[in-house]
């Protein structure tokens, strides 16, 4: 029974450690707007910000919805909705923590796009 706890402890703390070693946040600031015919288009900077406790070298970026790209830089796009870290973070020893890159994008939509974050690579 002792030894049964004990496992399942160790299992525990491994699963805590990489759920804690891999965190990204991404915050998200508008810096202009406009409109075209009614159509509003808005420029976003998102700060991606590794709160975890271990070096991450990319992962991937999902835009979950309102996502309405005119345009996006400083990202890696995979497909019309997934996006990897720019190169330069990998050649440059990864984002350590408290660190962050920013990547920017014009929205046709008055409102942010959703981003999630998955597939970290450390």
């Amino acid at each position: 029974m002792f030894t049964k706890l004990v496992l399942i402890s160790f299992i525990l703390t491994i699963l805590t450690s990489y759920a804690i070693g891999d965190k990204l946040t991404i915050s998200q600031t508008q810096t202009s707007s406009w409109s075209v015919n009614g159509q509003p288009f808005t420029v976003w900077e998102a700060k991606v910000t590794n709160t975890g406790s271990r070096i991450i070298y990319d992962a991937t970026i999902i835009g979950e919805s309102n996502l309405e790209l005119e345009n996006i830089w400083s990202l890696e796009q995979k497909s019309s909705n997934k996006f990897s870290f720019p190169k330069f973070i990998s050649q440059n020893s990864g984002l350590k923590n408290g660190t962050y890159f920013t990547f920017g994008y014009i929205n046709k939509s008055s409102q942010s796009a959703i981003f999630s974050v998955c597939d970290i690579i450390n």
